[in-house]
Parts: C-alpha cells; sequence; structure tokens
C-alpha cells in the first residue's frame, strides 16, 4: 500500500483548525553545538529574541533489561509574541508554531534555524526530516460561527468517519485511526484521525505527519518541506467536508496556510 492522495492546488483560507505545527530535523550528534550556542543564538535572535536553556531526563531503552536514563541540554528560541518556538539539541531541530498563518513564514523561520547551526557547527548530517500539522475540528465553535448546525457527516468526509458497520455508530462515540504509508515521491506519511473528548467535548483530531528517513541533502530541506506541505494539504482537504468547506471560505491565491 501507498498514499494516493489526489493533488490539490494549494488555497489559503480565512480561518482553519490548525492548532499546531512542527518541522523536526534528527541528525547525527554534534557535540560542539553546546559550546557554540553563542553563536547560533547571535545568528537567529533576529526572529527569536527570547532564550532559554533547560535541562531534561531522557529514558534510553538500550535493551529489553536494560534502561538508561540521562540529562540533555535543550536549548529554546521564541519569537517575542511567542507563536512560535524553535528547539535545539545536540541532535534535533524543531520548530513548532501555535499560530501558523503562512507557510514560507514557517519554512523561512526553520531555515534560520538550521543556517545558524551550520554555519556554526558546521554541516549538519540530518538521519531524518519530518512536517507534522494537527488540526481539532470544533463542531460547537463552527455552528456558532455558521449560525447554523451542523453534523459530523457534514464537516468531515465519510472516509474519515469510518467506524464498525453495524456495531456502532456516531452518537456519543469515540474513535482513533492511524494509517501509515509510503509516498511515491519518497518518504512516507502516517496520518492519525478520529473522534476525540478535549474539554468535555466532542472534536475530530486530524494528526499528519509526513517525513523522511535517511540523509536528505540539507541544502534541499526548504524544497522538501514544500512538498510535504503539499501533501499535507492534499491530506486535509481529502478529509473536508461541505460544511467545514463552508466555516473557511477562501481568503486568495497565494501561498500560507
Amino acid at each position: 500500500m501507498s498514499w494516493n492522495v489526489p493533488a490539490q492546488q494549494h488555497r489559503v483560507f480565512e480561518r482553519n483548525p490548525l492548532v499546531a505545527v512542527v518541522v523536526e530535523l534528527r541528525f547525527f550528534p554534534i557535540l560542539k553545538l553546546v559550546e557554540r550556542i553563542a553563536d547560533i543564538q547571535e545568528s537567529v535572535r533576529g526572529t527569536f529574541p527570547l532564550f532559554q536553556d533547560v535541562t531534561r531526563q531522557v529514558i534510553d531503552l538500550q535493551a529489553a533489561t536494560s534502561i538508561a536514563v540521562r540529562d540533555e541540554r535543550l536549548f529554546t528560541f521564541r519569537k517575542a509574541d511567542e507563536s512560535s518556538t524553535l528547539t535545539l539539541s545536540t541532535s534535533t531541530l524543531a520548530l513548532e508554531a501555535r499560530k501558523h498563518e503562512d507557510r514560507r513564514h514557517f519554512i523561512a523561520d526553520a531555515m534560520v534555524g538550521l543556517d545558524a547551526v551550520n554555519k556554526a557547527c558546521g554541516p549538519v548530517v540530518p538521519t531524518r526530516l519530518g512536517l507534522r500539522y494537527v488540526d481539532i475540528v470544533d463542531k460547537e465553535t463552527i455552528e456558532a460561527d455558521l449560525q447554523r448546525p451542523t453534523t459530523w457527516p457534514k464537516l468531515i468526509a465519510d472516509r474519515f468517519l469510518s467506524v464498525p458497520t453495524g456495531l456502532a455508530d456516531l452518537q456519543e462515540t469515540v474513535f482513533a485511526c492511524e494509517v501509515g504509508s509510503s509516498v511515491a515521491s519518497g518518504g512516507g506519511q502516517t496520518v492519525r484521525y478520529g473522534l476525540v473528548q478535549e474539554e468535555k467535548k466532542l472534536k475530530f483530531r486530524l494528526d499528519v505527519d509526513r517525513y523522511i528517513d535517511g540523509p536528505p541533502d540539507t541544502s534541499h530541506v526548504s524544497t522538501l518541506l514544500e512538498r510535504f506541505a503539499d501533501d499535507i494539504f492534499a491530506t486535509f482537504v481529502a478529509a473536508m467536508g461541505p460544511d467545514l468547506q463552508a466555516w473557511m471560505p477562501e481568503r486568495g491565491a497565494r501561498d500560507g496556510d
């Protein structure tokens, strides 16, 4: 099996149900990154002026009978409005946006971090690149905005609302599915979706992780992220029902989410 989602021309909407967008680049450890963090901070502080140095405990399950606990330093850089956070360790670079509006700006922000690491420490050698979009569809909020009632089958396409035929319906039902497969253009995609309880309300969650394992050429990271964003967008469109589309009128013909 492989993903066969029809390509979609990218569109921009007046609003969207996105709650988080995350890019993560894993690479072989760079031990000198810690001592070069001041140089990295100098390169990124124009975009991410807020800085924090924290230590967390990491559990390594090395074997069935061996568990190792180690400390890992994390360096976080946040925008002044705290809309997005860049996180660095000796083997990972991640950018998370909680107020995502434009894919071009998001990818450019990720490249600010990667360029800073390459400049301070030399070229990273990647082991995985991933892009993840998390959408939460709140039926009550959409009903209030549309000023009329709706139903889950009108918000979400049937293929994303499948429950065991004849054994369950969508009345007070929660369910979760995970589908992971390869993508023809390279790498893979994992989609987690379902009706979940959040804040004592039933909501639909769509979590799409598009990735490539192995050493992608870091000079092509931005191009890969654009391709990943296209694949994720096509998956989201495939999940949209008519009332979700009505709630998300198009803003205009420019890139962004």
